[in-house]
């Protein structure tokens, strides 16, 4: 084998199984459509352990949904949002965020995109455990009622 060849075909096999190894779903896309934003800190989340917004959006229309979470308590929000309905909206995205601040236990964020497909109505909802057997399961729960017209 030729050996630039070779080390080309090294370098792309190797930058190939480093991608698929992200560890994570796509980061949350938005497109032409509006975009509306749910915000829940982690400080509110500790608050109230149901937590229940609404939205209105138009066919098109993204809503992008970022909750407080903090990893190094064990706790996890799912990564896939449920939908009651989901020939009226689908998840396109879902990404975790670090903390910003540089002190250990901080907390970050976890923020998914879903767009509105069709008229309707659907419920988005999203349960806060810890997903290991034994664990806490739906420790908080956070949902949005979603009115697409």
């Amino acid at each position: 084998m030729n050996r630039p060849v070779g080390v080309l075909a090294a370098v792309a096999i190797t930058a190939a199984s480093l991608t698929g190894c992200a560890g994570k779903t796509d980061a949350p896309k938005a497109g032409d459509g509006h975009t509306t934003t749910i915000e829940v800190s982690y400080d509110d989340l500790l608050k109230q352990q149901q937590i229940s917004r609404s939205a209105t959006l138009a066919v098109g229309d993204f809503l992008q949904v970022s909750l407080g979470s903090n990893a190094s308590t064990g706790y996890q929000w799912a990564d896939k949002m449920l939908l009651s309905d989901p020939t009226v909206m689908t998840q396109t995205g879902h990404e975790t965020i670090a903390p910003t601040a540089d002190k250990p236990g901080a907390s970050g964020r976890e923020v998914w995109m879903l767009q509105a497909t069709a008229p309707g109505t659907t419920t988005v909802s999203t349960a806060y455990g810890q997903p290991w057997p034994g664990g806490e399961k739906e420790s908080w729960v956070f949902s949005v009622n979603v009115e697409v017209d």
